[in-house]
């Protein structure tokens, strides 16, 4: 249905769009043109996600609030994520791996489970 992510991104409206005339410049907003039941569940997923506390979506969460995006935002990020990764799978065929989705949501990595 797609050739390329962007398309799909659009698609769901969770591309980003900015106003502009001559020289004034507003802030990017997201353009939301997409299928808003596509975004609903897109939404409904992620909050699911950051629910487990093993999601490597939710990991990326946190990366994304601690690097200074706010809550919303950040949530965005996770849907345009998982977007990308469905997309990814679909496209190639291949498994889903937990480790490819986000490299911070290793088991090595995390503080807690190293021990001194």
């Amino acid at each position: 249905m797609f050739s390329r992510l962007d398309q799909a991104v659009a698609y769901v409206g969770l591309d980003l769009q900015v106003k502009q005339s001559g020289k004034w410049k507003d802030q990017s907003k997201l353009s939301k043109c997409g299928s808003g039941l596509v975004r609903q569940l897109r939404y409904m997923a992620a909050l699911s996600c950051l629910r487990r506390k093993d999601s490597p979506f939710r990991a990326y969460y946190q990366a994304m609030v601690a690097r200074g995006l706010k809550g919303r935002r950040a949530m965005m990020a996770i849907m345009r994520k998982m977007l990308a990764v469905a997309y990814s799978l679909l496209k190639s065929g291949a498994t889903y791996a937990p480790l490819k989705v986000w490299a911070g949501s290793s088991p090595l990595t995390r503080p807690e489970t190293i021990s001194a």
